[in-house]
């Protein structure tokens, strides 16, 4: 098939970064927007990963473009509190391991751990990682002067924004000349092969296209409605099916405008917090298992009390449903889903935009490739390739909660008693790589292999912040009487850390605060 012109139905930031990169990418495509004006959006993916990089690199987009239209704030970290344990905070910073002082890699901390057990788990990412100095003291450098090696400005940091905002920003600035309509889709027809021919609107009549992109959340008008695409759900492995969102205003901008995106667990799920340049959104994803919607705002409400009672009881609170899961196929016949209306997981890893705007870009990737011809192979490609992303961050997702050691609630409990992980576990035999984000990897490196490196991605994060190793006094006892003399290496490395740490400490105290870097960059006084 030949792909002369589009139609997106849906607005929203995944329908307007769809458009804008189709305008800005392929202007030689006609493109039609279709957007309700009764449909709310859901405002609550505002945090994003290092790879929108590249969507914005896709676009010509700098910073100072658009991160103030959309009230955009900086992020390069996620910060897990009581997820591990209660009490013990760990990050997953972004970028590269700097492995300048080390002599095996990742496993100079993990041999230091077990041989000395006071070592803090959270000291994991800083050893690793200057910024985590940086982004403890609430600090913000463009690392111009190199103050925080391996820290890339560019590369290492994402943002947090307001979607709904960024949707208009992209709208404005890249799809003045196309086709907006602000109507309504009463009936999809399709012909007898099951291709969708035309949409029937409510004020603009009948719209034809080549390719339609369904862009309608979770409503998944024509994915689910229309299409009638089997949804292959991912109830089994993760919990959280229900979510509470609300906005706050800030009490000090100065401290709490961090750059990062804060996950906290508590009774019957976790909290998220995420601070804007105007304020801050959080909302709590919880299983509705374990908590009603009263219990779950009670506990909700508790949590945001512990900073400002009077803010936690003015919120106002809404109500969210979460299907986790994807479509079998999110390329069917002439039609795409992009967004929401493919799939979704929770957003403990911010992969939701994520999500988005790599489909997008496997979208243009697949149209550009052979000047808009697309073939079946093209199709199931497409399909193959987003499937195989979701599913290893399923797997990545669920590791947060199997790694655990928390069994303080039913909740908790069952996710680190009951749930079982290695499902699935089958269809990687026949794989001579896992993926690198599956449970099965995860298994393999703790269980045999006994290694972690630098090609693991974000799981040594997460199992070193949950108190997992791959290796254990067990092993090191076994090392050491086979060697005949204990292997201390890693105390070298040890003394360098320290050496560099303090230096990075003296800079960090230089620099202005998050909030401080972003007014500066504003021009607010």
């Amino acid at each position: 098939m030949k792909i002369k012109n589009i139609c997106i139905v849906g607005g929203g930031s995944s329908g307007w970064m769809t458009a804008a990169s189709l305008a800005h990418a392929l202007p030689e495509i006609k493109v039609t927007l279709i957007e309700s004006a009764n449909v709310k959006t859901i405002g609550v993916g505002e945090s994003t990963l290092g790879h929108i990089n590249s969507f914005m690199d896709s676009l010509g987009l700098e910073d100072k473009d658009w991160m103030k239209e959309c009230n955009a704030t900086y992020k390069t970290s996620i910060k897990f509190t009581d997820f591990g344990k209660i009490g013990e905070t760990f990050h997953y910073p972004f970028g590269k391991f700097d492995l300048t002082d080390t002599n095996k890699g990742l496993m100079d901390w993990f041999e230091w751990k077990v041989r000395d057990p006071k070592v803090k788990t959270s000291n994991f990412a800083e050893f690793f990682h200057s910024s985590v100095e940086m982004i403890d003291q609430n600090k913000m450098t463009t690392n111009s002067k190199g103050e925080l090696r391996g820290f890339d400005f560019k590369k290492d940091t994402a943002y947090h924004m307001d979607a709904g905002l960024f949707g208009q920003f992209l709208k404005r600035k890249f799809c003045s000349e196309m086709t907006h309509l602000l109507d309504d889709v009463t009936e999809v027809n399709t012909n007898p092969a099951g291709e969708i021919v035309s949409l029937d609107t409510k004020s603009s009549g009948e719209i034809h296209a080549d390719l339609f992109i369904d862009c309608t959340g979770f409503l998944s008008l024509i994915l689910d409605k229309t299409m009638k695409v089997p949804f292959v759900s991912f109830n089994e492995t993760l919990l959280n099916d229900r979510a509470l969102a609300t906005q706050l205003p800030y009490i000090d901008k100065d401290t709490e405008m961090e750059s990062v995106t804060e996950c906290t667990g508590i009774e019957a799920g976790w909290v998220w917090n995420i601070p804007l340049y105007n304020r801050i959104g959080t909302g709590y994803v919880y299983s509705s298992k374990y908590a009603t919607r009263e219990e779950a705002e009670i506990q909700f409400r508790a949590h945001l009390a512990k900073t400002d009672p009077k803010r936690a009881a003015d919120a106002k609170i809404f109500a969210l449903k979460i299907r986790h899961g994807i479509h079998e196929k999110l390329w069917v016949k002439n039609a795409v889903g992009v967004g929401l209306s493919s799939g979704f997981i929770e957003p403990l890893e911010s992969t939701g935009l994520m999500m988005t705007h790599e489909v997008i870009m496997v979208l243009l990737r697949t149209l550009s490739r052979r000047d808009g011809q697309v073939t079946q192979f093209d199709k199931d490609s497409f399909n193959f390739a987003v499937r195989e992303a979701m599913e290893g961050f399923k797997s990545f997702i669920a590791q947060h909660y199997a790694l655990s050691s928390r069994s303080d609630t039913p909740y908790w409990k069952h996710a680190t008693e009951t749930l079982e992980y290695d499902k699935g576990v089958a269809e990687y035999k026949i794989s001579p790589s896992p993926r690198p984000s599956s449970n099965i990897d995860l298994a393999y490196r703790l269980n045999i292999s006994r290694v972690f490196d630098t090609e693991m991605g974000g799981l040594p994060y997460i199992a070193a912040g949950s108190g997992y190793s791959p290796i254990t006094k067990f092993d090191m006892d076994l090392t050491d009487a086979t060697i005949g003399v204990k292997d201390e290496t890693w105390k070298g490395t040890k003394i360098r850390w320290k050496a560099h740490n303090e230096k990075v400490k003296a800079a960090v105290d230089l620099m202005p605060t998050h909030y401080e870097f972003l007014k500066k960059m504003y021009g607010d006084n």
